[in-house]
Order: structure tokens, then C-alpha cells, then sequence
């Protein structure tokens, strides 16, 4: 998944899963509706079928399966040898820290989790990171 989000939306987003209300939330008005754009260009607007898309709902056990996978990937306790501080904001760092106490075996640390997605991500972008530093 390679997405490019900024900062803040990133921490929006963080506070979303976390179910914390975001600090600055700045909704973006529209100029002006789609519709009113539209009419004002003086283009006849298309029929559209409407016909409703399908939501489809999550079972409890596609969800077990899924935060399985993920305390797999991520909640494992790892070895980490020769240790070196990495600086996060606190909030950031707190809801790590919350994701680890409600989801963590006994031993799991924030720094754990953090050794864990950053292995993940060398594992995905590695090659890619190569390939760029020669550039």
C-alpha cells in the first residue's frame, strides 16, 4: 500500500482508528456543488443509474482472522541486539503505546512494535529504496 499522506491526515487518521477525536479538524468546503457546476457550464448533465451499491459487512470471524494476522505480523515479541533510541511525538507514542497494551502479549513494548513495522516496511520497500538510492 503506497500512499502518500501528510503529517496531519496521518495522525487524523491514527486518531480515527483509536476512536480519539482528531484536534483540528478542518472540514474542506466545495465552491460549489457538482450539480450547480454543471448547470452553470450549460452542459446537459447525463442520465445516471442509480442503482445502490452493495455494502458488504465484515463477519466477526473474517475480523478475529484479520487482527490475527496483524498481532501475528506486528504483536510478536522481537530480538532486538544492539539498541538505539528513535524519538516519536507523544501522541503518536501513546497511542502505540495504547495499540500494545490492548492488543500485546505480556513482554510487548512500543519499541517492539516499532521494530516490527519497521522490519515490515524494509521487507516491502527495500528493493525499491535500493533502486532509488541510485538515482
Amino acid at each position: 500500500m503506497k500512499k502518500n499522506l501528510s503529517s496531519q491526515s496521518m495522525d487524523a487518521a491514527l486518531q480515527d482508528f483509536l476512536g480519539n477525536k482528531p484536534s483540528m479538524e478542518t472540514p474542506k468546503p466545495d465552491a460549489q456543488p457538482a450539480d450547480t457546476q454543471e448547470q452553470a457550464s450549460g452542459a446537459v448533465p447525463e442520465q445516471v443509474d442509480e442503482t445502490p451499491q452493495v455494502v458488504r459487512r465484515i463477519s466477526g470471524k473474517q475480523r478475529r482472522a484479520s487482527l490475527e494476522e496483524y498481532k501475528e505480523e506486528f504483536l510478536h515479541v522481537p530480538s532486538i541486539e544492539d539498541r538505539k533510541p528513535v524519538f516519536l511525538s507523544r501522541s503518536t507514542r501513546d497511542a502505540l503505546d495504547r495499540i500494545v497494551r490492548m492488543f500485546g502479549e505480556r513482554r510487548m513494548s512500543v519499541s517492539g512494535l516499532v521494530e516490527n513495522i519497521t522490519r515490515q516496511h524494509l521487507a516491502i520497500y527495500g528493493e525499491d529504496i535500493e533502486a532509488w538510492r541510485k538515482l
